[in-house]
């Protein structure tokens, strides 16, 4: 799989699938979270025993235009918020 496939398939693909109409595509006027990362040196650490271990790669994570991972360290900040039916625009 490519890069920008998998990409795809965490972003725009599940927001289309649940008809949110402004997530999901970075584009103006969209709400966004962003992650900024090394393809060449992400790598999962966690396992079934130990599933809390952050993930080596990621240098930053921006949830709600606030820092939640700086330079690969969490910043003991939760910025997001569970979406609701309404917020999301979502048809069922």
């Amino acid at each position: 799989m490519t890069l920008e496939n998998a990409v795809r398939k965490m972003t725009s693909l599940p927001a289309a699938f649940l008809r949110m109409k402004d997530r999901g595509l970075l584009l103006q006027g969209y709400k966004a979270d962003i992650v900024i990362f090394s393809p060449e040196m992400i790598k999962d650490h966690s396992t079934y025993v130990d599933s809390q271990k952050y993930c080596s790669g990621v240098e930053h994570v921006i949830v709600n235009g606030r820092l939640s991972i700086d330079k690969g360290k969490f910043m003991n900040s939760l910025n997001g918020r569970v979406l609701l039916r309404q917020e999301s625009s979502m048809v069922f």
